[in-house]
């Protein structure tokens, strides 16, 4: 894989083909994502796939969700949008902190574990990108955390989503600020 053009080319994927990603290509993703940089090696990442009936459970239990959230006039975000991703998408990985939920459990330890989390979301993405998949890092799962967690009996902290499929649409690259707008060179 040539590491800087899976950057240039990763785009946020939000339309599929009806086609089933095999499951020995989302083992091995899996597997990559989990050599990313974790601090103290703590390996904080807990992983959740879900296809079929869970994947459009998950829109359910998400579209639930916010539509009593509409209801009392709370913001939803995008979760219309994502709903529509994770119906469309073949497979739905959800990452969850094992670890959060630990007695003592700091501050320090939580921007740590989540930085590792991030992380290994990162290498899922550039590893579907280098199998030739589509993904879309989806955080309107914020919007309904202890819903999710309730429907699957977890007890972890809900990190993030990630949609997973053959791509049906290429988009344009979207805006980046310059390296200088974002950057102070100290010497």
């Amino acid at each position: 894989m040539d590491v800087v053009a899976a950057i240039e080319a990763r785009r946020s994927i939000r339309a599929f083909q009806n086609k089933i990603v095999p499951q020995e290509t989302i083992a091995r993703m899996l597997e990559l994502s989990t050599k990313a940089p974790s601090g103290k090696n703590r390996q904080p990442w807990r992983f959740a796939v879900l296809q079929g009936n869970k994947k459009d459970e998950l829109a359910k239990v998400m579209h639930n969700a916010i539509t009593l959230l509409k209801q009392y006039n709370k913001d939803t975000g995008s979760c219309d949008l994502s709903i529509h991703t994770i119906r469309e998408a073949p497979v739905v990985i959800l990452i969850f902190n094992g670890f959060s939920k630990e007695k003592g459990y700091r501050h320090y330890t939580l921007l740590m574990d989540t930085q590792s989390i991030g992380a290994a979301v990162q290498n899922l993405l550039l590893a579907a990108q280098d199998f030739g998949l589509g993904t879309c890092w989806i955080c309107d799962v914020f919007y309904c955390p202890e819903e999710i967690c309730s429907w699957l009996n977890r007890q972890d902290e809900l990190m993030a989503a990630v949609a997973i499929g053959y791509p049906n649409e290429s988009p344009a690259p979207r805006s980046r600020r310059l390296v200088s707008e974002v950057t102070t060179w100290l010497d």
